[in-house]
Order: C-alpha cells, then structure tokens, then sequence
C-alpha cells in the first residue's frame, strides 16, 4: 500500500534567506570597498602633496649648503694653504680653521675656543680621516651623479658620542641652477663636507695636495638652515614639519602646528647628502587634507540593503500566501476524494453482488455489462487514487511499503484487470514474462504504475491496436516494459510528460480524459523502490516505457 510520512522540512526559507544574504552581502563587500577605495585615493593625493612638501624642504636645506660652499671655497680661493686657512677663518661661522700640509704637518690658523674637541675629533685626526677617505676617490666616482654632493666614505662611529663622521666632495657636474652633467672634477682642486648629524667641516684639496679645513658653529649655521624651512615664497604649512637626526635626536619644528598635527608622522624622507643624518617629517592638521566623501557611498549601500529587505519581505509575504491558497486547495481536492471514495466504495460493492448473482442466473448480456461497469469503477478509482497521492505528495510525501512478491505476479494481475477493457477496444495484448523469482518491494505501488501506463495506452495509443507487457532480470535489476505502436513521444517532450499537469496535446475535445499527473506519481513511485521509470529513446514505432526495479532480497 502507498502511505505518507511526516512533512518534510520546506526549503522556500532557505532559498528565501539566499536570495537575502547574497545581495546584503556584495552590497556590503561593494560599500567596504569602495569606502577602502576612497580611502585610498584619499591617502594617494595626501602623501603625494607630503613628498613634495619634504622634497622641497630637502632641496632647500642642501641648496643652501650648496651656496654656503661656494661661499667658502671663494674666500680660499688662490691663496697658499695657510693663508686660505686664515681666509676661511675670516666667516663669522667658521669657529676653526686649519691647514693640513701634504708632509702631514697640521698648522691651527683660528682657534676660538668654543668647541671643545673629543678623542679623535682634533684638527689632526679630522685632516688624516679626511686625506683616508679622498685617497680613494676618482672621477669615475662623480661620473653619473645628479646630486650637489657626492658620498665618499663613513668613517668608523665616534663611540663617545654615538654619531658617524661622513665625507662629501662637491659635484663638479650639478649645476646650482639645476642638474646637469659635466665631466668630473680631477682629484685636485677638490672641496666637502665632512659631517656627523650635529659637526661641520668644509674642507678644500688642492693641486699641491695641502687641506685646508674650516670648522662652523653647528649653532648658528643649523638656524640660518631652520630659517629658511618652508623655502621661500611658501605659505607656513598649517601642520608640523619636524627636522631630526637618524638617531631620534629633535632638531627643528615648523610649520602652524593646528589641532591634530600632534600625532604620528604621516610622511617621512631622509635628507640627501651631506644631511644624510637628518630626517624630515610631516604630521598634517586634521583639517589640512578633506577625509573621503562617504555619504553618497554609505547612502547607496543602505538604501539598496532596505530595498533589498523590502523585496523579501513583501516575496515572503506572498510566498506565505501563496502557499496558504495552495495547501487550501490541496485539502479540498484532498477531501473531495475521500468523498468520492465512499459511494465509488458502495458502487463497487454492489456491482461484484449483482455480477454474483447474474453468473448464477446465467444471463451471459447482463454479466457483460456488469463487467463493463467494474471496469469503468476500477479506472474512477485508480483517477481518484492518483489525486489523493497527488495531494498527499504536495502535503508530506509519498513512501511506500515493500514485501516480498512475485513481480510476475503481480504484473499478470494489473495485465488481467485492463484486459477487457483493452480487448473491447481491438487491442491486442502481447505479454512475456522473465522476471525474478522473489524481489522486495510494494505490490500496489508497481500495480498502480502499470495501471497509468495501460490508461495512457487506453487514452492515446488504442488506434495501434497492439500493446506488449512483459518482464525481464539484467544486470541484478528487474525490468517492466510496456510497448504500444501509437503516435510515440516526441524527443524534446521525454522529460516534460512526467511533469504534473503535463499533456502531450489537448485531448479534451477529442473526449479523452485525465488528471495529467498520472505519470508524475508513477516516477515518483519508482523512485522510492531506488529504481527508474523512463522513455527508451530507441524505440520508434510508438512508444516505450521501461520500468527498472533493484532486485532486494526481502
């Protein structure tokens, strides 16, 4: 017997929460990426203003110390080296000033005794750092360079107080006015800086290989260089502009200095030589660079996720309501066919009594008749049948009740129930029988497909006036096959007949009847056995039903 289970979880939440979750979440990975955008584009401008801001700052430091140097090498110009010395003692920055003959005699021109040297920081030791590191130099050393001043060498860190001396010799080939190449200065007439992050030093070689060296007051020129900071002709910049060592050490501030300037740099840059101990960093305002415009972006986001919400909302909603007319529905048809059941059950009855009773009186017109009438109940009770599992189908789902059986049995039983009818249509009936000896599965289920198969032969195929049923054992399944020589199925409408509702053409008008779902409960039938119900698609001279059953053992 064919029987329902408990109602099956429905899955229209589910795919309603899909249809939810999947736009609210590209609505959110768009605004979380077009906000990351903005705010990178955002940042992107920023930093690109700060690099020029700190590259400018850069070129204006190193430029005056460009200018500082000629200045310099001008007053030690054409001079012996101990007269230069006392030349370059002459600026008012210059606190000593020293000449280092080639024989390695070092002669003090100004002394004025407001730096005090540290071990190894005397005028003798500087002059034999210096002439180590230019001992090294060659033109090919300047050959490509765009920079005002070109590292030569660092020396060993002075221990006593943590900084490096570093040499620079002026580039002969950049032009104060702008970059251009020239061919390098030989290793005479040459001239630097040698520096650490806080000590400067002009230095000048010349032809006669004598230095002659100049020490400035680290005080009064850094805040020559701090006054210049921004360059000239530039606005102070409403953040702060910072000017330290390498090793952390504050040496200037500018810059406005507005609300929100106090926190980490945003941009930094190293100095270009002979600052290469120096650092430049900017922290900017809070109102200096406008934040993203997020509104526009924020207002699109929500507004698609409302709009989205809204739609699910009112497709739940009719979903819900949908589902109501249809489960109404369902229960009308539902109860409409118990209804039916109970005068087909009386019809029934009576008729098999009257059909008793006329096989004993012998009248062979009345039992033919009688016959006629079983026949037409038994169909109006298979119609009503596939309604009620229709609708059962719909509510929970079907499940069915397998037992041990004798497919041919079984087969041979539904076969002689649609005999006569078929019969008194001029359909000849063809059947073999070849199928297992013992199976497992539900005896009214199989007798309930075969019994839509033979009604579509009846309804469709009847004009073949032919139909063959039989059964086969292959490949461990069961098989039932149904034949007729009627119009056939058409290949692209294979899949669509086992559809419910769905009918191949019209036929009310040419006084065929049917639910159309006929088909639909026997796949479904078929499906619960673990077995198939299909069209063979080989077949043409009508059409061919195969039905395949796993052989279980009971």
């Amino acid at each position: 017997m064919v029987r329902v289970t408990a109602m099956q979880p429905r899955r229209t939440n589910l795919l309603l929460l899909l249809l939810v979750l999947t736009p609210l979440a590209l609505l959110a990975w768009l605004g979380t990426y077009l906000i990351r955008d903005a705010a990178r584009s955002t940042d992107s401008a920023m930093q690109a203003v700060l690099a020029e801001r700190l590259a400018a700052a850069d070129h204006q430091l190193v430029d005056d110390l460009r200018h500082l140097a000629e200045q310099l090498g001008q007053l030690a110009a054409s001079a012996a080296p101990d007269a230069s010395a006392a030349a370059l003692g002459t600026h008012p920055w210059v606190v000593e000033a020293w000449a280092s003959h080639a024989g390695g005699e070092t002669r003090v021109a100004l002394d004025k005794g407001t730096h005090t040297p540290s071990p190894g920081d005397d005028a003798a030791s500087r002059s034999i750092s210096l002439r180590q590191a230019l001992a090294g130099y060659g033109p090919v050393d300047a050959a490509d360079e765009n920079q005002p001043f070109l590292d030569i060498q660092s020396t060993e860190p002075d221990r006593s107080r943590q900084t490096v001396w570093m040499t620079f010799v002026k580039n002969s080939g950049y032009d104060i006015k702008g970059t251009r190449k020239h061919a390098a200065a030989p290793p005479s007439g040459l001239s630097g800086w040698h520096v650490t992050d806080g000590d400067f030093i002009y230095w000048l070689l010349d032809a006669d290989k004598s230095l002659v060296c100049a020490r400035l007051d680290s005080r009064q020129m850094r805040e020559a260089l701090y006054q210049r900071l921004p360059p000239p002709g530039l606005p102070e910049y409403p953040g702060r502009m910072e000017l330290r060592t390498i090793t952390g050490i504050a040496l200037h501030t500018s810059g406005r200095q507005l609300w929100g300037s106090g926190g980490a740099p945003a941009a930094e840059r190293k100095c270009s030589p002979p600052l290469s101990q120096w650092v430049l960093a900017y922290s900017p305002a809070e109102k200096e660079f406008p934040q993203p415009y997020l509104f526009p972006i924020l207002l699109g986001v929500s507004s698609g996720c409302l709009l989205v919400m809204a739609l699910a909302w009112t497709f739940s909603r009719e979903n819900e309501r949908e589902l109501r007319l249809a489960q109404q529905r369902v229960s009308f048809v539902n109860q409409i066919s118990h209804e039916l059941k109970t005068p087909l059950t009386n019809i029934q009855l009576y008729t098999e009594m009257a059909a008793n009773r006329v096989e004993e009186a012998g009248d062979a017109i009345a039992r033919r008749q009688l016959r006629v009438v079983e026949t037409e109940t038994s169909r109006l009770d298979r119609l009503i049948q596939n309604v009620m599992n229709y609708a059962r189908q719909q509510r929970d789902r079907l499940s069915v009740i397998p037992r041990e059986i004798v497919l041919d049995e079984v087969v041979g039983r539904a076969v002689g129930n649609w005999r006569l009818l078929l019969e008194n249509k001029g359909l000849k009936i063809s059947t073999g029988f070849g199928g297992p000896a013992s199976m497992s599965a539900d005896p009214d289920a199989i007798e309930q497909i075969l019994g839509n198969l033979l009604s579509n032969v009846d309804k469709y195929a009847s004009h073949g006036k032919w139909v063959s049923i039989r059964t086969e054992t292959a490949e461990g399944c069961a098989r039932v096959i149904v034949e007729d020589r009627g119009p056939g199925i058409p290949a692209g409408k294979r899949r669509q007949i086992f559809e419910p509702f769905e009918r191949l053409r019209s036929d009310l008008n040419e006084g065929v009847s049917g639910t159309g779902i006929g088909l639909t409960i026997s796949r479904e039938l078929a499906d619960l056995h673990g077995g198939t119900l299909e069209v063979c698609p080989q077949y043409k001279e009508g059409a061919r039903f195969i039905l395949t059953l796993p052989i279980k053992k009971p």
